[in-house]
């Protein structure tokens, strides 16, 4: 069974194909025309420096991974709620060091894989439908955001190129997101005045939703999540390490982000923390009910006690049990009744504009949601990722994306059960679990565009891949000749 299932996760990581794509790559038009510039640039240095300057290239390689590793701790502050064109220039600046470090000659090097295909080929259908667009200037703008989004995929890729790099990031990650869930709780304390009336009170009582410095619940509750799925596997990572201060640390972060995201109220995020703190058990509980039998007694309690707990703090809040239960009310809540408005219209558009979409970008989309729209229910977005991808891009983005996110989740399982993982295992079961949270949210939200949670997502994306191309190559290594 368990081989069934490693050949099933090898075949979606497409990881067979790696060598392939970088073969092809370098030996294509396209490749060679892409590369043109990092070579000319190679060459300048060359000449200029007459190849002394690999020291200053890995110094400033490395000054990117510290730039990444900072903006990914900052994206709490509030400046970057409200300006987001900063956290662009931080991400071009980092990608800046780090290639012109490269063309130095510094010692760092990126290893290519056949997902880059898949982001390069979402972005070249994202272009297209730009281009094609009958809101052109505004799709350019859109594009030009997931420009910067992608690059900082093969950013995160390059400086993430250590086991303890990559534990040094999801370390930044965790301590910004901390510091946010604290500041939450704090407003929770002083029961701090809503921003705007996201509940229905025909249905629901007010009740105090926490935001941060982010200025909305919801966003707050998308930016955790992920950190929550990562910060409980690093507790797990010192369990199974049995380093026990440690353990204690990562446990009370863990629990404050959790009971923050909980506060938040948002119902998309009660969904995302769900799954994603399921995901995380079924992954570990499966690695444990295998390599330690004496365990599974006590995951079979947990699988029983942790549900029904849940259950419990639920139906014994009041405002917690309105919120969760007006998940099912249908139209009858109003918040429900709009998002099914904007799916219904959204759908319209999709199904008019489905084979390349009517261009990518929200400013694209508002412009053409206007003409499908119920003149009560204007909205910013579909609130529902893939539903946005497939109407801004049609469904060829949409299925690309789907193969890269996938392909992902192949990699993250080829990850956790490498040979050679050692602790870095727990790590990419809690970056996992974050997907599966950031995608059980981003059925029923859009916050997934925003900064704080987009850049979270592009760096699991990028570590991941890293990390199984890194643990994978150290198994072949291992294995007798």
């Amino acid at each position: 069974m368990n081989q069934l299932i490693d050949s099933i996760s090898c075949s979606l990581s497409i990881e067979r194909l790696d060598a392939k794509f970088r073969n092809a790559y370098h030996e294509s038009f396209l490749g060679n025309l892409v590369g043109l510039p990092y070579r000319m640039l190679c060459l300048i240095f060359t000449k200029v420096g007459g190849g002394n300057l690999a020291g200053l290239g890995t110094l400033l390689q490395k000054l990117a991974f510290f730039v990444v590793a900072t903006m990914i701790f900052s994206l709490w502050l509030p400046y970057f709620a409200s300006d987001k064109e900063l956290l662009a220039y931080i991400s071009l600046l980092a990608l800046s060091l780090y290639i012109g470090g490269s063309a130095m000659g510094g010692k760092e090097k990126r290893s290519g894989s056949a997902i880059d295909f898949l982001v390069i080929l979402f972005l070249s259908i994202n272009v297209v439908a730009a281009c094609a667009s009958h809101y052109f200037m505004p799709s350019l703008k859109g594009l030009a955001k997931l420009v910067i989004y992608i690059s900082s995929y093969f950013l995160f890729s390059a400086v993430a190129n250590t086991p303890k790099r990559r534990l040094a990031l999801m370390i930044a990650a965790v301590g910004g997101g901390f510091i946010a869930a604290v500041y939450g709780l704090y407003q929770y304390k002083i029961g701090v005045a809503p921003l705007a009336t996201w509940e229905d009170p025909s249905i629901e009582s007010q009740a105090t939703r926490i935001y941060s410095t982010l200025g909305n619940p919801n966003l707050l509750a998308g930016y955790l999540i992920p950190l929550v799925a990562i910060s409980c596997s690093m507790f797990l990572a010192c369990i199974d390490a049995r380093k026990w201060l440690f353990a204690v640390i990562t446990a009370a972060v863990s629990l404050i982000l959790l009971a923050a995201t909980v506060l938040t109220g948002s119902r998309g995020g009660f969904m995302g923390i769900g799954v994603a703190m399921a995901a995380l058990f079924f992954i570990s509980s499966g690695w444990c009910w295998a390599k330690y039998p004496k365990s599974r007694p006590a995951i079979i309690a947990l699988a029983v006690a942790l549900p029904l707990l849940a259950s419990i703090c639920i139906f014994v809040v009041p405002s917690m049990q309105q919120r969760v239960t007006s998940i099912f009310a249908g139209w009858q809540h109003s918040s429900n009744a709009f998002r099914l408005h904007v799916y219904q219209s959204s759908l319209q558009m999709f199904k008019d504009s489905w084979w390349i979409g009517v261009g990518t970008g929200n400013q694209a989309f508002r412009l053409a949601y206007g003409l499908y729209m119920n003149s009560r229910f204007d909205a910013l977005g579909t609130y529902c990722v893939p539903l946005e991808i497939a109407v801004e891009a049609g469904i060829f983005a949409l299925i690309a994306f789907g193969a890269f996110f996938i392909s992902l989740l192949g990699r993250a399982h080829l990850a956790f059960y490498s040979r050679t993982a050692g602790w870095e295992r727990w790590l990419c079961a809690g970056m996992a679990a974050a997907l599966f949270g950031i995608a059980a949210m981003g059925f029923v939200d859009t916050v997934f565009y925003r900064p704080q949670i987009h850049f979270i997502f592009w760096l699991i994306a990028g570590t991941l891949v890293t990390a199984s191309i890194q643990l994978r190559n150290n198994d072949k290594s291992a294995d007798p000749i």
